[in-house]
């Protein structure tokens, strides 16, 4: 796994949606209660913000709308300590920001998450609005398979950002993340067959190595298994 920091001013780049997270207060539930906290959320840019914590340099590629809420993102992206270098910004009339409500979970009752993502504008973003130069900047590149199913549109950048950054030195990150509200699972195990030829570091559930994979006997022999089958993979973690 190559990690050089020789010539590289990132220590870790991600690719992901970013959305507008809104929650209850005091734990009360959606369907009860009248205000809202907002915050960013995204499964890309919580890595970004807990490797920044770390004292690593970390950036984000997104596309956000070209708006207050836009505004209301960047700003939060820069207080986590994240750089916004290469955040895109849609100012087309349709451009929108992905929304998820999020009610937190108080035991035994789980957390409740309500997605409303459809149309928001990182499903137009396209390879070209990324600048050249990324590609060589990082040491790591780390995205999930949430930006494989989001859309086709996304699916087609995210495997070109993985071979770009590849092909620039960069170390390949790459969680399973399933989301079955987003894609089933033969397709997203063919895709995701796809990029694992490119991946160095994967993350990835044991049930979705069961289920998914189709793998069997102890976990431990099954995080091997990737290592054998994909002998670029040099990392795995689970849970």
């Amino acid at each position: 796994m190559n990690i050089s920091a020789e010539g590289k001013s990132f220590d870790a780049l991600m690719f992901g949606a970013i959305m507008l997270r809104l929650s209850p207060n005091n734990n009360e539930r959606l369907t009860g209660g009248y205000l809202f906290e907002k915050r960013a959320g995204g499964a890309e840019l919580n890595v970004a913000s807990g490797m920044s914590l770390l004292g690593m340099r970390t950036g984000v590629i997104s596309k956000l709308p070209q708006n207050e809420l836009g505004k209301f993102i960047k700003n939060q992206i820069r207080f986590c300590g994240v750089s916004d270098d290469y955040l895109i910004y849609d100012d087309s009339p349709d451009a929108r920001l992905g929304i998820y409500y999020y009610e937190h979970g108080v035991h035994p009752r789980k957390p409740c998450v309500v997605y409303d993502r459809k149309h928001s504008s990182i499903n137009s973003i396209t390879l070209s609005e990324v600048p050249e130069e990324a590609f060589s900047s990082a040491r790591l590149f780390h995205t999930s398979g949430i930006s494989l199913a989001l859309s086709q549109q996304t699916r087609e950048v995210t495997i070109e950002l993985i071979k770009r950054f590849k092909e620039g030195g960069a170390a390949i990150s790459f969680d399973v993340n399933y989301r079955a509200n987003l894609w089933g699972e033969a397709e997203a195990r063919a895709t995701i067959e796809e990029i694992l030829p490119y991946v160095d570091v994967l993350f990835i559930s044991e049930e979705t190595s069961r289920r998914m994979f189709q793998k069997k006997g102890e976990l431990t022999d099954i995080m091997r298994s990737y290592c054998k089958e994909y002998h670029n993979i040099s990392l795995v973690a689970t849970t």
